[in-house]
């Protein structure tokens, strides 16, 4: 009698740099990488031209609020919506949406000038319209990951798929910065209307592996139904809040510690952009971290890292110690979120991701506004350093979440173990 063949091995997941080369997820990441380059190009741009046509603050936060208020309201729609339809032919239509109020701006800037816009309203209705399609888009995005890759290479995909907001982050800024100092707002403008194209024409050129759909309640009560029924999401949710929220200052709080400092806008950008460079090249490192140790552990180990970052921008006495500071936050900011976004990406079954990966987004980026409120409020009280407590006690939140749950996963494991072998 024959013994059966042995299982052959999992394949080994592959590296940062093969997924980045590949034909599928390479254009995926690079698509991304513009597009989030170009939102944090609009964000700076729209920012100072509505202030220079209205000289009113309030009136520049509306700018967040109207990008950001359709995400909260809208996401959790979009997510049901996405567990019903071709994720990718969504997100081509509200990559579409987006571009279309990006580039009604552009070309009214272009014909008429910024001073012959009739005032801040038409900057802030393309913003309100750029945030309807993100909407849509930011839990669609995140749901179509697993699609793109294969099991084991999942973990890398999220990694770098994290990356790409903090490597717009780092760039968008910066070019608008340039953009405004030698061409202009409108040739801004342009150039972020011209962003959403890359991605649009990666969508059109991917293929990705087909998801199977459920064929139950597919309501958006039944995500949160799922989730409900579900303790260790509603933690891993938290966790992802906390981890949004303790963010926060290195846009609200780095205007205010620059001025501290003795440095200008140039300090600031130098700050900005040493988070999201610290933080792009972490995630290269995410899934090799991954492979040596389980994915808990990262989560929790980087909410130290990004407690001891803003630490020190807190404490530091002259400005290169800001910026080295916001780098460790950087590094301990997207470690944390890929972990985090791991684990509520493998309990998730694919029938419910649209909707689980909708609560991500509310979770993850529906805070801000509520966030840079409560931190500004609190900087103009006691000032920028005294108020970045609240965000390492909300970093130190996240990492007791990640703790809790490993703690929570290791003894359901021997509980399994114990029952198997008794």
């Amino acid at each position: 009698m024959t013994s059966p063949p042995a299982p052959s091995p999992a394949a080994a997941p592959r590296s940062s740099w093969q997924l980045l080369t590949d034909r599928t997820f390479g254009p995926w990441f690079w698509g991304n990488v513009t597009s989030n380059s170009g939102n944090w190009l609009f964000n700076v741009t729209a920012a100072i031209v509505v202030f220079e046509l209205s000289g009113s603050a309030l009136l520049v936060g509306m700018v967040s609020v109207a990008q950001f208020l359709p995400l909260v309201l809208l996401s959790p729609l979009a997510g049901a919506i996405s567990d019903r339809v071709d994720r990718r032919r969504l997100l081509l239509a509200s990559q579409a949406f987006a571009a279309t109020a990006a580039a009604t701006i552009a070309v009214a800037a272009a014909v008429l000038g910024i001073d012959g816009l009739g005032g801040p309203w038409p900057v802030l209705a393309a913003a309100f319209g750029i945030g309807l399609g993100q909407a849509v888009a930011a839990p669609t995005l995140n749901a179509l990951v697993p699609a793109l890759v294969e099991d084991q290479d999942l973990e890398g995909a999220i990694g770098l798929t994290s990356s790409t907001f903090n490597i717009g982050r780092a760039l968008g800024p910066a070019t608008s910065g340039l953009l405004l100092a030698t061409v202009g707002a409108e040739t801004a403008f342009v150039v972020n209307a011209a962003s959403f194209v890359v991605l649009i024409v990666a969508l059109l050129v991917i293929r990705t592996r087909p998801s199977p759909r459920g064929s139950g309640d597919r309501s958006v009560r039944a995500g949160l139904a799922f989730v409900r029924r579900t303790p260790a999401l509603w933690m891993v949710l938290l966790g992802v809040g906390a981890l949004g929220f303790a963010a926060d200052p290195m846009i609200t709080l780095a205007p205010p510690l620059a001025a501290e400092l003795d440095g200008g806008d140039t300090l600031v950008a130098t700050m900005v952009s040493s988070f999201g460079i610290a933080a792009s090249i972490a995630a290269l490192w995410f899934g090799r971290l991954q492979r040596a140790t389980d994915t808990l552990s990262i989560a929790a180990g980087a909410a130290g890292i990004l407690a001891l970052g803003l630490t020190t921008v807190a404490a530091a006495p002259v400005a290169g110690v800001a910026i080295a500071g916001f780098a460790v936050t950087g590094v301990g900011f997207v470690l944390g979120v890929a972990g985090l976004t791991t684990v509520l990406q493998r309990r998730t079954p694919d029938e419910l991701r649209g909707r689980v990966m909708a609560l991500w987004t509310v979770a993850f980026l529906g805070n801000r506004p509520v966030a840079a409120a409560i931190d500004g409020a609190v900087a103009d009280l006691i000032g920028p350093r005294l108020a970045m407590i609240l965000a390492i006690a909300m970093a130190l939140t996240a990492g007791w979440v990640a703790l809790r749950l490993r703690r929570d996963a290791t003894g359901q494991s021997r509980r399994t173990a114990s029952s198997g072998t008794s």
